[in-house]
Order: structure tokens, then C-alpha cells, then sequence
């Protein structure tokens, strides 16, 4: 099965970020990459009636994606109230709420149930304002799932591949897209700014 092209513009029309956050690396991820990581995970586990896990889920667009798509349950955990607040909302508008849970944590500090959901998909921090803030998504998501689909900057492919050997897993890159940072702060010269990204499939086991 393939995701409905549908879901990206739903994902699209979501309400966005309050007041973002640079240190949290907020940016709104693009409904057509929402898709795109959606039908990794629906290749490989199918997302209809699947435990999905979005960590750092901002705004709520891949987990609202994952529930639109057909999962049963959707855990987002978010550091940031004012974004869990606006997540709320979003699902609520389209009807998923019933099949979205919101925890307001830190990732880092937060204790997932092993094996506690059958996929994890998010967009963690590229780790360009602070080095190394993807790293505690990706642990904390490959304890708590067997399959990650996660989306990082271009270029930190041979990291994570060695880093995932250390972590029991295996990573495979699947993708390429180009991600549109708009201009949301003060040090943006430009409307907006493309940056090479790759979707990796961690597997553990």
C-alpha cells in the first residue's frame, strides 16, 4: 500500500510554529517529505494499524500523518509547550485526536517502553546550531522500535552508519530530498535556503 498523496496536503495545511525556536532547530517539515518518509515505513511495516512514535514531533505533521495514514496509535513527544499546544489543535481539526498522545518532554530525558511501538518516524534537530542534538532522538527511537525512519543532514551518512553499528542496528540511506529552511529568525539573508538531507532507515537487530 502506498500513503495517499492526500495526506501531504493536509500535512501542508497545518497550523504552524508560534514563536520558533532556533536553539530547537524549528522548522515546519514539508507535507511532500512527510509522504515520502511515511511510505519508507509503509514499505517496510505498513502504517495501517501501526504503533507510530514521532520524536521531536514540533507542530505535529509526521505524527498527524502517520494517524491520517491509518496508524491506531501515535505517541509525540515535544519539548516545547507552546508547539504541544499548537499539535493539539492541528489534530483535533482533522479528526485524529482520538489517536494522537502528546507528551511534553524533553527527549533526552524521556523513558521509552522497549519495543514499545513498531516504527518511529521524525525530523530530529540536524544538529546545526548545537552538535550532536539528533543523537539522543535516534537512541532513544531504536530502543523503542525496531525500525526508525528518521531525516538528517546530507553528509552525516558514514556517522550514523558507524554509530548505528555501536547501537545493535543497521542504517541504510533511502532517500534524498532538499529541505526548505524558510526565514523565521534574525541571522536568515534569504527567503529561503535549501539543505541536502537523507532519509536513513535504521533497523536494529
Amino acid at each position: 500500500m502506498t500513503v495517499e498523496g492526500s495526506v501531504a496536503r493536509v500535512v501542508d495545511e497545518l497550523e504552524g510554529f508560534p514563536d520558533p525556536d532556533p536553539s530547537l532547530e524549528q522548522y515546519e517539515t514539508p507535507g511532500e517529505i512527510v509522504l515520502a518518509m511515511l511510505n519508507v515505513a509503509d514499505s517496510e511495516v505498513g502504517i495501517e494499524g501501526a504503533r507510530v512514535l514521532d520524536l521531536g514531533a514540533g507542530t505535529g505533521r509526521i505524527g498527524i500523518g502517520a494517524a491520517l495514514a491509518g496508524a491506531t496509535h501515535v505517541t509525540c513527544v515535544e519539548v516545547d509547550p507552546e508547539a504541544a499546544e499548537v499539535l493539539k489543535r492541528n489534530a483535533e481539526r482533522v479528526g485524529v485526536d482520538d489517536r494522537i498522545e502528546v507528551i511534553v518532554e524533553d527527549v533526552s530525558g524521556w523513558d521509552p517502553e522497549p519495543d514499545g511501538y513498531d516504527v518511529t518516524v521524525m525530523n530530529p534537530p540536524f544538529g546545526c546550531r548545537r552538535r550532536g542534538a539528533d543523537r539522543p532522538f535516534v537512541e532513544k527511537a531504536l530502543r523503542a522500535s525496531p525500525l526508525v525512519v528518521s531525516l538528517h543532514r546530507a553528509g552525516t551518512e558514514g556517522f550514523w552508519r558507524r554509530r548505528a553499528r555501536d547501537l545493535g542496528a543497521t542504517c541504510e540511506v533511502v532517500g534524498m530530498v532538499r529541505f526548505p529552511i524558510k526565514a523565521s529568525f534574525g541571522f536568515h539573508r534569504k527567503p529561503v535556503e535549501f539543505v541536502d538531507a537523507v532519509v536513513l532507515k535504521f533497523e536494529r537487530g
